[in-house]
């Protein structure tokens, strides 16, 4: 069994949505083999409080952008929004990402966000290691950069952030409710008592019930925490050729989907919602690195099922670079993050750091 299809079959197992007896037993053997990684998880956290474990603490601020389950809750987007926030504010950000070598590449070749980074924000630093703390000093000594942007940083604890914002993903906030590999939690939902700032993502692809039903049960576990909402809002889709045509073009559409990202049905619904006839699609693993024969198949199913255009994420096309879709043009989907609800509460808490910092090196 090939990897994609691993994954959806893990999926569903996981969801509960098979009712399976062979789907029961992997369930019941997954919950098993969470238990040991729950345990560490607890463990790990219980020696951070107690000061056992240590903690560097940069000379500039640190602002975190992470979650609680594995899969993409638009971390990077909400890195990208607040780097621009801090140079429009005349601070030098920089961004420290995590590092992979993604399949069949070095790990010193950039991986799929840096490169999106690197191309929506070429004159901010970014700096992807597997050791966030040796990221995040050379942003500091090497590119002289006063404020550090840790992406997908909750569970990196061995450096202190100034502020700790956590992003729920509303299509399924909780993970499962289950540790991996029973479930897609990375740690306990009690550790969102560590954040700054809850902030609930893609909240207009879910109901306003379900929004504040998840705002209650955060609330059950720390009735203190900030709130806010943000969705990710589509700007335009864009061509080889430099045309950008706005996102209600998309209307009667008939389109083919593919993409290598941690939440792919988010981005087909944002498709549906933005009126595109999807007819078809092709999802691959989480920072997929594409070859020619994958790309050749998603052109022949396009075809096959008769679309008008293939679409894809800017986080993608960044790997596959623009192809000639032959019938179907080819395009990607331009998201930004923004924040709907809480935005003032947000921007203040940034801003009242970027004073701080700016008042003790004036």
């Amino acid at each position: 069994m090939d990897r994609p299809k691993l994954e959806k079959w893990w999926r569903q197992v996981i969801s509960g949505a098979s009712p399976k007896g062979l789907d029961q037993v992997a369930r019941g053997a997954l919950y098993a083999g969470s238990l040991p990684f729950e345990a560490v998880s607890r463990l790990r956290g219980f020696f951070f409080e107690a000061g056992v474990l240590p903690v560097l603490k940069l000379p500039v601020p640190v602002i975190s952008f992470g979650n609680l389950t594995v899969g993409g809750t638009g971390k990077t987007p909400a890195a990208i929004w607040c780097a621009k926030l801090l140079v429009a504010k005349g601070m030098a950000p920089g961004i420290a990402s995590r590092g992979y070598a993604p399949e069949g590449e070095t790990a010193e070749s950039p991986n799929d966000e840096a490169a999106l980074i690197k191309e929506v924000l070429p004159e901010v630093p970014h700096v992807w290691d597997a050791d966030r703390c040796r990221a995040a000093a050379k942003l500091v000594k090497e590119h002289h950069c006063n404020v550090v942007i840790l992406d997908d940083g909750f569970q990196h604890r061995r450096l202190h952030r100034t502020l700790d914002f956590l992003l729920l993903d509303a299509m399924n906030p909780f993970g499962y409710r289950f540790m991996l590999p029973r479930g897609l939690l990375r740690e306990p939902i009690v550790a969102l008592k560590r954040a700054t700032m809850v902030i609930v993502t893609r909240a207009n692809l879910v109901s306003r019930d379900e929004v504040q039903k998840i705002f209650r049960e955060i609330r059950e576990i720390d009735e203190n925490v900030k709130l806010a909402e943000a969705v990710h809002r589509p700007t335009g889709i864009h061509f080889a050729d430099g045309t950008v045509e706005p996102p209600e073009w998309l209307k009667g559409k008939k389109v083919f989907v593919f993409c290598g990202i941690g939440n792919p049905h988010a981005f087909v619904n944002t498709l549906t919602n933005l009126g595109g006839k999807v007819v078809g699609m092709r999802s691959f693993g989480d920072h997929h690195s594409y070859t020619e024969e994958d790309i050749a198949a998603v052109m022949s199913d396009a075809s096959a099922h008769g679309a008008e255009l293939v679409v894809t994420t800017q986080k993608d096309r960044v790997k596959t670079g623009w192809r000639d879709a032959s019938a179907a043009r080819f395009g990607e989907l331009r998201i930004e993050f923004e924040v709907i609800k809480g935005r003032e509460a947000v921007e203040s808490t940034i801003s009242f750091l970027v004073n701080g910092f700016q008042s003790s090196t004036a």
